[in-house]
């Protein structure tokens, strides 16, 4: 990780960094197109087919996928064994499918990560896309939040989750409404006494950043909660912290460039409630006008995001959770992550609650139609 291995850099205004740059730059005249953005390119189209770094490739690479919002699925690690077939043990049917999985380094794991392809213009939107200005290009890395946490100590590492290209001219909220969380969307309450019940109908969406000792508020909606004021009160009285002088500000009339930063240095975005995403500004890059192919809508542009990101049922571990149970003395993990299927069977007798815990469901009964088919599936294959 980057904000565990090095130490961050020291904190760079993004405006004045660029302005400086271009001062030190020596204007370059309109002739000066480089030879790849020329109309006539200096060497024939078989050669440029043939030397294309499209075509290097290795096996150990990432994968490259098209990123495309929606239902995530869990799939079963070990296929179900036939009922008239021997059933093997735990180990050898886990050997023996790593045995015939793919040995890759890259493979689906919590250090892995696959790549987004960048969209590239064709014949007709070239001209348009051309950058005429110079333009800063900023990497944000995000980290999911823990998943488990032990006395009010986090358990798990910040694990990579996704990774933006942002451009100086984005506000900050154009980035926020790319974040992908289990919570966006919705408003998690306690429905261990009626599982079945209807979630509340979501009327806002507070959140913020902190970033170098500034809160970046989303005030476009007016029911929009100050997360931060509780932070700042906090703060007053904080060992510390008392001399610390913090700033607020509106993230939808912040743009990127008008941040100071510190790259390699953890920053944080919470939003409902308590939902803590860590984050980094990893690289800033810029770009020279003429240089590059650049379509200012496609901004913020996700560009690698890690598969790893959903947790299957802590009891069956076939299915992707549904519930989330809390306070459970039944539970060897809290919080811990169970689907539909083990929430109900394990938690209720006769639809009446066992024991004391809290229980909150992430999606309605529309959205939960996927379990259902695999549990129909299953039971037919049986």
């Amino acid at each position: 990780m980057e904000h565990a291995l090095e130490a961050p850099h020291p904190p760079i205004n993004l405006n004045k960094f660029l302005n400086e740059f271009i001062n030190n730059t020596s204007s370059e005249g309109a002739d000066n197109v480089p030879f790849y953005f020329d109309k006539k390119p200096p060497v024939s189209q078989d050669v440029a087919a043939t030397c294309s770094l499209e075509l290097l490739a290795s096996p150990d690479d990432n994968m490259i996928i098209n990123f495309e919002p929606g239902a995530e699925l869990q799939r079963s690690n070990v296929t179900k064994p036939a009922s008239n077939k021997h059933v093997p043990k735990i180990y050898t049917a886990i050997s023996k499918h790593k045995d015939n999985s793919r040995r890759n380094p890259f493979a689906r794991t919590q250090y892995s990560y696959r790549l987004v392809p960048e969209p590239k213009p064709n014949e007709n939107s070239n001209a348009a896309w051309i950058l005429k200005q110079f333009e800063l290009l900023i990497t944000v890395r995000f980290y999911r939040p823990p998943r488990a946490a032990h006395r009010g100590f986090k358990l798990e590492r910040p694990v990579f989750s996704e990774e933006f290209l942002c451009l100086g001219s984005n506000y900050l909220s154009e980035l926020r409404d790319k974040i992908s969380c289990v919570c966006n969307g919705k408003r998690l309450v306690d429905v261990s006494e009626q599982p079945d019940a209807a979630l509340p109908v979501l009327d806002s969406d507070p959140g913020y950043f902190f970033i170098y000792n500034t809160f970046y508020n989303d005030t476009r909606n007016a029911n929009n909660c100050d997360y931060s004021q509780t932070v700042l009160n906090w703060a007053k009285t904080a060992h510390g912290l008392q001399q610390k002088q913090f700033e607020v500000a509106a993230m939808e009339q912040t743009k990127f460039i008008d941040l100071t930063v510190s790259l390699g240095a953890p920053v944080q975005y919470l939003h409902h409630g308590n939902c803590e995403h860590l984050f980094v500004f990893s690289q800033v890059e810029v770009l020279r006008p003429h240089t590059r192919y650049l379509n200012h809508s496609l901004y913020p542009l996700m560009r690698a995001l890690n598969s790893f990101n959903r947790r299957s049922c802590f009891m069956c571990g076939q299915r992707a959770y549904h519930f989330i149970v809390e306070q459970s003395r039944r539970q060897l993990y809290d919080p811990s992550y169970l689907c539909r299927s083990c929430f109900y069977s394990f938690h209720y007798v006769d639809g009446k609650k066992v024991g004391q815990f809290k229980a909150y469901r992430l999606y309605d009964h529309t959205e939960s139609g996927d379990e259902e088919e695999e549990d129909e599936s299953q039971d037919k294959q049986d």
